[in-house]
């Protein structure tokens, strides 16, 4: 029992005071969703029309134009309807555990548009509970602790083929801007920073890119080359290039692969895959690849 009223979770309470239980602002209904106009968590639907004030009668401007606005604290109305959308799923949700709902379902979403294990969301979940009680230290939203747990979850796992510019592009279609900025200033303050990605990891991910180009696998077959046989052998070139290639500094861990993954190219027979051709597969300029490819080869002359 809480404030008199048997039956009521924690969570239910604020919502009966029209407050929303993550930043106690003043909940307000927009095409029958009760939404907070500060944080844009949505509790559920409105079951009564106009119990809680609606955004059109709140601030009279555009459709949308709430959002941004200072949420108004002043005057508390009862409101008996009680369809409370996050705490059906969580009864005892507040504050803290309301922003973790928020931030799951997020990442799930997200999560489902590159077909990720379901082991790596769920290590993407506990990475978030972990920071979500430090984000105001970090300055960083919901959606950005969201975005640096699922890259976090991805570099742990080896999965190499989620780029940090694809993550991006994916939360803002999603409707959240997040930044690489916050992602870093997370990585940063925090005690749980990003793994570092590993050259040998981005190998496989830029031999299956030209395995499934048809202009490259039509060459193959021109040069009288077996297909299985020349990827196979490419992949195990490409491995023992870029274990040689660990004292060349200023390159990442993309640049390492696509040059190691080139000049294995040149090494295993014909030339059937271009410099550009490798440089697309991981999402890197060309000129990177030829600098690595020019520095490897003086490299290699000073042995």
């Amino acid at each position: 029992m809480l404030g008199g009223k048997p039956g009521l979770t924690a969570y239910e309470e604020f919502v009966e005071r029209e407050s929303c239980p993550e930043c106690r602002a003043k909940l307000v209904d927009v095409g029958g969703e009760v939404t907070c106009p500060s944080c844009g968590l949505v509790l559920g639907t409105s079951s009564t029309s106009g119990i809680i004030q609606r955004a059109s009668e709140a601030m009279p401007e555009a459709l949308g134009s709430y959002i941004g606005q200072m949420p108004n604290n002043g005057g508390h109305r009862s409101y008996p309807g009680r369809v409370f959308g996050a705490s059906r799923l969580r009864p005892d949700a507040i504050g803290r555990d309301a922003s973790l709902i928020q931030c799951s379902g997020l990442t799930e979403r997200v999560a489902s548009r590159f077909l990720l294990p379901k082991g790596v969301v769920k290590s993407a979940v506990l990475t978030a509970a972990r920071l979500l009680p430090g984000r105001k230290v970090y300055r960083a939203t919901v959606p950005a602790i969201s975005a640096y747990s699922l890259l976090h979850a991805c570099r742990s796992a080896g999965i190499s083929r989620i780029r940090l510019s694809d993550l991006l592009k994916a939360y803002t279609e999603a409707g959240h801007c997040v930044s690489k900025s916050q992602l870093l200033r997370i990585g940063r303050e925090s005690s749980l920073p990003l793994p570092a990605v590993r050259p040998e990891d981005l190998i496989p991910h830029v031999v299956a890119k030209l395995q499934s180009d048809a202009a490259i696998t039509r060459r193959i077959k021109g040069a009288n080359l077996e297909e299985r046989w020349y990827f196979a052998k490419l992949l195990e070139e490409a491995r023992t290039t870029v274990t040689g290639a660990r004292g060349l500094g200023g390159f990442s861990p993309r640049t390492l692969a696509a040059g190691s993954v080139y000049l294995a190219c040149l090494r295993v027979g014909p030339k059937v895959v271009r410099q550009r051709e490798v440089a697309e597969a991981i999402g890197i300029a060309e000129y990177a690849v030829r600098e690595f490819c020019s520095r490897y080869r003086k490299q290699e002359e000073a042995r």
